[in-house]
């Protein structure tokens, strides 16, 4: 029986790398910052944003309108995020204008909700869009400056526990009773990582062997051109609305296509195809930005057990069901997903 271990960004956060959508938006902002504290522009600029000194400060550069404007230079007292927060709320100053909706949605959710993902925002926008390229455009420009932030973080390293819950045996109380025939030996016969992450913290996990694999299903940050980034719920009801509308613009960021384009997904798929398998997740969120590669995974007949690795918060609560109910959602039975998923009691957080 092998071993199927599903890596989501919560993976990273566990190992303290600020991984998330809320950190890079953060950095994104405080870049922001430094380009308007030393621009040498009076327009400054990006696909999203533009900040178009005011004419009547007649100054050459930014540092030069920070002293005209406000007799200070802010390199000392000001934080980058002040700069910025000076810049938007000074019209004396500046021009700011924003030429993205999307960009501006995730920031509004990210300010209410504490948490934002992209790729159901890029799902929203791209269903009701007359001109579907401009929205693509959009997530290219942001996957772009995503993977720049991703390869400026510094490198993790190994978590024992985490290490010993990846390799530890398998116990056939957390088999599904539909799947007892196929129960085996304890000791898991291979091991899959199946990263959806960009970062390799993965990769220092599995010892260099014949039955073990790191599967880098969504590409990694070496090659910026394996990075897939966009959405997978062929399911949902809108789809099929964007298949038939014959503009493939719609479909410019729909993870099926891209899956072909490397040789990762056929390798999954040989994997579960080979033997029984237990998934186990960690710090993969199960939500319907990748919903039909999951289903595959937790539907198809060699699937014996899921096993969710949960996030324990400060407060002593966990996500263990909200987990379970995105698990849900991938399934087409309700009654083989309670079937396959570990019961909470013979589940743990992860690390």
């Amino acid at each position: 029986m092998n071993k199927l271990v599903l890596i989501g960004n919560g993976f990273d956060l566990a190992h303290g790398l600020k991984t998330s959508y809320a950190d890079f938006i953060e950095w994104y902002w405080d870049e922001w910052g430094k380009r308007l504290r030393n621009g040498k522009n009076k327009l400054e600029e990006d696909r999203f944003y533009s900040f178009k000194l005011s004419d009547s400060l007649r100054a050459a550069s930014w540092g030069h309108a920070w002293s005209c404007r406000f007799n200070e230079n802010p390199k000392q007292p000001w934080s980058n995020k002040e700069v910025l927060s000076k810049a938007k709320n000074n019209q004396d100053l500046c021009t700011y204008k924003s030429k993205s909706d999307f960009f501006e949605n995730i920031c509004n959710h990210l300010q209410r909700k504490k948490w934002v993902d992209i790729e159901d925002i890029f799902y929203v926008f791209l269903k009701k869009s007359f001109v579907p390229k401009h929205i693509n455009d959009d997530l290219e420009f942001l996957k772009n400056k995503l993977i720049e932030y991703l390869k400026s973080i510094p490198k993790a390293t190994i978590n024992p526990n985490i290490q010993k819950q990846i390799l530890e045996y398998f116990n056939k109380e957390d088999i599904a009773i539909s799947s007892m025939d196929k129960w085996g030996r304890m000791e898991p016969n291979n091991i899959m990582l199946l990263n959806f992450n960009y970062t390799n913290t993965a990769d220092m996990y599995l010892p260099k062997a014949y039955k073990y694999s790191i599967n880098h299903i969504h590409g990694d940050l070496s090659n910026p051109e394996s990075v897939i980034f966009g959405y997978g719920d062929e399911r949902d009801d809108e789809y099929e609305v964007l298949m038939k509308k014959n503009d493939n613009e719609y479909l410019q960021h729909i993870k099926s296509f891209r899956y072909l384009e490397a040789s990762n997904y056929r390798d999954m798929l040989s994997f579960i195809e080979s033997a029984p398998y237990q998934v186990c997740i960690m710090g993969h969120s199960c939500g319907l930005s990748d919903r039909t590669l999951l289903a595959t995974l937790f539907e198809h007949p060699n699937c014996v057990s899921i096993k969710p690795y949960y996030h324990r918060k400060e407060d002593g609560s966990d996500n263990y069901r909200e987990l379970v109910q995105n698990i849900a959602r991938n399934f087409t039975s309700p009654t083989l997903m309670r079937d396959r998923v570990v019961r909470k009691d013979r589940c743990e957080p992860l690390g």
